[in-house]
Parts: C-alpha cells; structure tokens; sequence
C-alpha cells in the first residue's frame, strides 16, 4: 500500500493565528500563513499519553553500496545529540559523506558528544577517526527566529540543505513548561522557515509522535488520521499535534515534501553511559521512585504496591535502533513526493503488567499489583502522586494500537526480535 498522503488533519486543523508579522524581507514572510496561536493552559480533553522510549540494532557505519548523489546529499538533523537524534546520526553515516548536526549550545560540542555515543556503541577508535572528519555542527536555537543566527549566516545554513531532519523536541509533560510549545511549536515554525529560504527545495523528515492521537485511549489509531476530537491533556501532545498542522500545511500551499514518522515508547537495552540522554522508561522508573519517598504510606506492609489501572492496559514500546533504521530506510527507498505517514512502532503492545514487573524489580519492590477493579475511596498521597505524576499515571488507562501499513509495505516493520518483554525492560533500566 503507499503511503499516506493526507492533505491534513480532519479536525481541529484550523486553530486561530493571530501572530505578530514578520519584518517586511525576512524569510518568515513566505510562510507565516501557517502560523499558530499558542493555546490556553490547561483547558484539554482527556487523554493517556503510551510513552515514548527506545532499543537495539547494530549497524556498520558505511557509507556502502551508495551511488555518487547519495553520497553528494546534504543532510542536517536538529536534535542531533538527543536520544532518538544520536542513534538517527548513526544511521545517516552509513549513507551520507558528511551529517551537519544543528543542536543547542552546549559546554560539550555537538560533535563531541556524537563521539562518545559512538564509541560507546562499540566503535573503534581507528573507525572514529574516518568518522569525526564527517561530522560538522551549528549551534541553533529552534525556539527563536532564524534558529538564533544573523541574517547572513541563516541564509548560508539554508542554502547548504538537501535533507533536514527535525528531531529537536521537548517532552517536558508539565502544563506549565512554556518551553514546550517554544520548542515544539514555534520550532517547527522556525525550521520551516530555514527550508523555505534557501535554494534547494529540501525534504523535511519530521518526527513527531503516536501522543498526536490525543486522548484517545481504545482501538486502532491509522496512519492517515490526524485527528484533535478526544482532545489532549498535556501541553505536549497538543504541541505535538499543532507541528504536524504546521507542516502538513506548508506541504500545501508552499509545495514542500516531507516524511512524517511517528515513534511510539522509544527504548534501548544497552547500558548507559556518562552524558547519555535518558529515555522515558528511566524517567518513568524515577518518578516512581521519587512517588515511594515522597509517600511511603502508599506501599503495603509487605512493600508491595496496589494501582488502578483499565483492564488490559498495554502501551507500544520500540527498541530505538530498529526506529532509527526504519525511518533513515523508508526515506531511501520511498522519497516523498507531497507528505508521508508513518507510525514507527511494535506490531506487539507491551502489557503495563510487564512494565509494571520490570520497575518493581528496579526499585526492589516486591510487588505492583494493576487492579482493574473499584478500589477504596482515593487517599490523600494517592491524589498528591495523581498531581505530581499524572502524565505517567494515565498510560495505565490505555489501550489503543497503532496501525503501521506505510511501514509495512516498505518491509520495515519491527521484526520482533528482541522481544520487548519484562526481561528486555529490566535490562533497558540496568
């Protein structure tokens, strides 16, 4: 089956935008028809947000068996030092000469951090030393006009960009993160001005997430479906949901191409090292830890734990390697010609008894209980820990799956090995 070309979002796609104009002769006057209003705190649906983890795969760094303009291709990733963004630069220097990583200042250089990432793969030093030459940085700020940069030096970066993946993203899951809709929003706003001012035309690869299915907690969530009707209880999946807006529109009028991919829970069992960004089953496992400090009261005598969750509560979690392949692969093999949809996730849901076990065994609890049944009436701590974590809290209430034909028909799908089961989780929280 091709992939999806959705002209747009079926609901909720014309969301008010009222924005200050452009200066006359900025870039940003060729697309600000796409702008958008930044929304009300707090005034979402309902929604369970399966979160957002990674995994596994071992690759050779190439490049291979590549014909001379796929080797000329200029290819830029912002984000490029993040979890997903890391193992993305990975994969692109199999296939590319040179990878320009856009990323935020930092007192470790962009093209450091790579290295360790590298290295800590398993590549060996005299292969880091072919690579590092390939890598070269700017440092950017998607939040802000022309990504932080004078006028000249925003022309010359849009000038020099055949491929741009835009990984960069806040995942903050506070209603109260201003940083979120900045860097979520705006920042697509802001990358879609960089490619529509320079000369090349380049192919937008954006990643976006499954949590733009919003509150919808039952059923089979396809492909082509960009839809705000269950609303959303973050902040995060409404920015989330508001670039896709954003970039299906641009797609529209300005005539861009682009490959939408979304991840779902993104993990890696490999250890962690010194600098490496997290991925949310860590988070997920310190919010619980942080929740059994600040209450102990809620454990049992035994120290065993007893939370309510929807009867079969399963969430979709990825080894990150096998993401990060897929979504460099379908580009290759199938270049967009308007916008497509991918859903970038594991043909088996994970069940949150699994999770559930493997944080347990993390924490040296001896039990988690998920019961579906009426229980007590909701103690105070249970309210508190409800406020203070209720993004992760919510992902017990799901049960949704995640058509991905797209994948599919490019024979991409997660072949299932390893398989993201308990033991996989354990190791992912070593």
């Amino acid at each position: 089956m091709a992939a999806s070309r959705s002209p747009g979002p079926r609901t909720g796609a014309d969301s008010a935008r009222a924005r200050p104009q452009p200066r006359p002769g900025t870039p940003f006057q060729r697309i600000r028809w796409f702008e958008v209003q930044r929304p009300c705190l707090g005034l979402f649906g309902h929604l369970a947000f399966p979160f957002c983890i990674a995994g596994r795969r071992t690759t050779s760094l190439g490049p291979t068996s590549l014909g001379r303009r796929e080797l000329s291709v200029s290819v830029a990733v912002t984000g490029a030092t993040g979890f997903l963004g890391l193992h993305l630069v990975r994969e692109l220097l199999r296939h590319h000469n040179r990878v320009l990583l856009l990323s935020r200042r930092n007192t470790v250089p962009a093209e450091e951090r790579v290295t360790r990432f590298l290295q800590a793969s398993g590549v060996t030093d005299t292969r880091l030393l072919e690579l590092t030459p390939r890598l070269t940085s700017v440092d950017i700020d998607v939040r802000v006009p022309q990504l932080g940069l004078g006028d000249a030096a925003f022309q010359q970066l849009a000038d020099r960009i055949d491929v741009l993946w835009h990984c960069a993203g806040n995942i903050s899951f506070s209603d109260c993160d201003e940083d979120v809709w900045r860097t979520n929003v705006d920042g697509m706003r802001h990358v879609l001005a960089l490619v529509s001012a320079g000369r090349r035309e380049p192919l937008v690869c954006h990643v976006s997430t499954v949590a733009v299915a919003g509150g919808r907690r039952h059923g089979t969530v396809r492909e082509e479906e960009l839809d705000a009707s269950h609303g959303f209880q973050t902040l995060y999946e409404r920015s989330k949901y508001e670039a896709e807006v954003l970039l299906r529109r641009w797609v529209r009028l300005h005539g861009g191409r682009a490959a939408v991919f979304r991840p779902s829970g993104l993990i890696t069992h490999h250890p962690t090292y010194p600098g490496r960004p997290r991925h949310l089953l860590q988070m997920a496992a310190e919010a619980c830890a942080a929740g059994l400090r600040m209450f102990p009261e809620l454990a049992a005598p035994d120290g065993s734990l007893r939370v309510p969750a929807a009867e079969g509560a399963q969430t979709n979690m990825l080894p990150v390697e096998h993401a990060a392949f897929a979504m460099v692969e379908a580009v290759r093999r199938r270049p967009p010609r308007d916008i497509d949809t991918y859903h970038v996730v594991n043909s088996r849901n994970t069940p949150m008894t699994e999770v559930a076990a493997a944080i347990a065994g993390h924490l040296d609890t001896p039990e988690v209980h998920l019961d579906p049944r009426p229980g007590p009436p909701v103690s105070p701590a249970v309210q508190a820990v409800s406020r203070e974590f209720g993004m992760y809290t919510r992902w017990l209430q799901v049960t949704r799956r995640y058509d991905d034909t797209n994948l599919a028909a490019l024979g991409l799908s997660y072949p299932g090995r390893p398989t993201v089961d308990r033991d996989y989780l354990r190791d992912c929280l070593r």
